[in-house]
């Protein structure tokens, strides 16, 4: 008996076929690429503090980049097909 794990093309994990990234949700799949840009972006840019989402923009699925401090450098306009948005983020009030 077969257990589809959430492959719609093959009904198994494949493992066996390099590991697919699951389409059925995007905005999942989409964080898994976001995770490679976030970590080659934090070795360029160690004083600036960013974080990675999947946004959705006129229908189509990118991602949100945000950053507090100095703008980041060698941000890509699109990673693996997917546009990337740059966002500064204010820094929170400092508390009373």
């Amino acid at each position: 008996m077969i257990h589809s794990l959430g492959s719609v093309t093959s009904g198994v994990d494949g493992s066996s076929e390099g590991g697919r990234v699951n389409t059925i949700n995007i905005p999942g799949a989409i964080v898994i690429y976001g995770v490679a840009l976030l970590q080659r972006l934090q070795r360029a840019n160690p004083k600036t503090k960013l974080s990675i989402a999947p946004v959705q923009q006129g229908g189509i699925w990118g991602l949100e980049l945000s950053y507090q401090g100095e703008e980041p450098a060698a941000v890509p306009d699109t990673w693996h097909g997917h546009r990337v948005i740059l966002r500064k983020v204010e820094p929170p009030p400092p508390s009373a």
